[in-house]
């Protein structure tokens, strides 16, 4: 499965529906979340038919700024739970298989930098419903770090302070990307040339451990100065149809466990191989079984330690 976000820029463009309607049918995705539509809602509604999708939701814009919209295929059920003038938040449900929900939100950050305080407290308040698996798309309009952002003068630190702090408390997690860095482009020559990542996908960690496979992928668009975010997952399969297996997720950290080298041999040893290549697949598949609940009693979970240590070093 797939999700697009893309800062249009404006969908009363003809060239601009064109260019969303070729990825579309390029990418397939189940979900695309459009942000600076600056049409009517019901205009904006009624492109899910140009667009190949089933169902659509929109808010209408202000005049000729703002403005955002959901599409949704026929592969998924959406059931909507609250909508602003900058984000539609949505559960979604596959319709082939008899699984649970998971939680989209597609969020538009405030343009202005003095009103972003604004968006960070609505996204805390989102943070807040009750929810298990979590994908969050859109344009925050705000980077997490220097790096991120390309000018002739630097970002405001407490800018993205704010930001990294917002993440932290949603329990957010960044996932990365692929292809151009920035995912905007003003497009002016020379010293005048600003870029920024303000584009990007971030899930909880249910969301993660739901899904075995997660790529972000930036795609460069030529009626926007924004790339269109291409976010991919694929879930979790047993036997049975559940997604109640966890995908095992190892940790460089545990070699430097003074018992680590003992427990990989002692496990390797004890395990009793079939002959062949099915042999050495069982050992390990019992290796991971050994070391994942052996490394979350020992260590804990690493990645929000790792949160809770960039919040203290922010804030030194």
């Amino acid at each position: 499965m797939s999700c697009i976000s893309w800062n249009c820029r404006g969908l009363g463009n003809l060239e601009a529906v064109r260019e969303l309607r070729k990825v579309v049918k390029q990418e397939g995705p189940v979900l695309v979340f459009v942000m600076e539509t600056k049409i009517r809602a019901r205009r904006v509604e009624d492109l899910r038919f140009t667009l190949g999708f089933t169902g659509s939701f929109a808010v209408d814009s202000d005049g000729l700024s703002g403005g955002i919209g959901l599409f949704w295929s026929n592969d998924v059920h959406v059931e909507l739970k609250n909508y602003s003038a900058s984000h539609i938040d949505v559960m979604v449900r596959e319709t082939s298989a008899d699984l649970t929900g998971w939680r989209f939100t597609g969020f538009y950050g405030a343009p202005r930098a003095a009103e972003r305080h604004h968006s960070w407290r609505f996204l805390h308040t989102l943070h807040g419903i009750p929810h298990d698996s979590w994908l969050c798309v859109g344009d925050f309009n705000e980077t997490l770090y220097p790096d991120e952002h390309f000018s002739r003068s630097p970002r405001a630190e407490w800018q993205m302070r704010a930001f990294r702090e917002v993440r932290d408390e949603c329990e957010f997690q960044d996932l990365g990307w692929s292809g151009v860095a920035y995912t905007w482009d003003n497009r002016q020559g020379g010293e005048a040339n600003v870029k920024a990542r303000v584009d990007r996908a971030f899930a909880n960690e249910q969301f993660r451990q739901r899904f075995e496979h997660t790529r972000v992928r930036h795609v460069c668009a030529v009626e926007s100065d924004h790339c269109f975010i291409i976010t991919e997952f694929r879930h979790h399969t047993n036997t049975h149809g559940s997604t109640g297996a966890k995908h095992f997720r190892y940790e460089n950290v545990w070699q430097s466990h003074q018992d680590y080298d003992q427990l990989i041999a002692d496990t390797w040893k004890k395990q009793v191989r079939s002959p062949g290549l099915q042999g050495i697949a069982d050992s390990l598949v019992a290796l991971q079984r050994q070391l994942e609940p052996w490394g979350a009693r020992e260590f804990g979970s690493s990645s929000r330690s790792v949160r809770k240590l960039q919040s203290r070093l922010d804030k030194l």
